[in-house]
């Protein structure tokens, strides 16, 4: 699939919005060309994504898939996640449906071993596997 915006192009790095062309072919931005400000434009803006770097996503009470659907239109592209809540009560099978479910939907999900199974010697609730091995796909 391949296609040409041209709309109001957010820079962060140069900290200005220009008018912009921008050209995707097969899903990758090839080439980004800076308009003159009398150029004919779309509506609208052209931003980069918002990746979250640290989130637990069973504490929205959402499996990933419903997650990324409620995320990306507030401009989140990604997260990197800590299935630590999911492993402490489910097991390595919660952490594996996680990431099953995730791999559903076209949102990049980032499962990093969890990191504290089980969180304290205090907690009773759920189960817990000891060591978890998270297998390779």
């Amino acid at each position: 699939m391949s296609f040409i915006k041209r709309a109001l192009l957010v820079d962060y790095r140069t900290k200005s919005i220009y008018p912009a062309e921008i050209t995707v072919k097969d899903k990758i931005i090839t080439s980004i060309k800076k308009l003159s400000v009398d150029a004919q434009i779309d509506k609208g803006y052209i931003l980069p994504g918002f990746v979250d770097s640290h989130i637990h996503i069973e504490s929205s009470m959402l499996v990933p898939s419903e997650f990324a659907r409620l995320a990306v239109v507030h401009g989140t592209i990604a997260t990197i996640s800590d299935p630590h809540e999911i492993a402490n009560v489910c097991g390595i099978d919660g952490v594996h449906f996680m990431i099953e479910n995730g791999k559903t939907v076209p949102f990049k999900f980032n499962f990093g071993a969890p990191s504290c199974v089980p969180a304290t010697t205090f907690e009773t609730a759920g189960r817990h596997e000891m060591p978890i091995r998270l297998r390779h796909s």
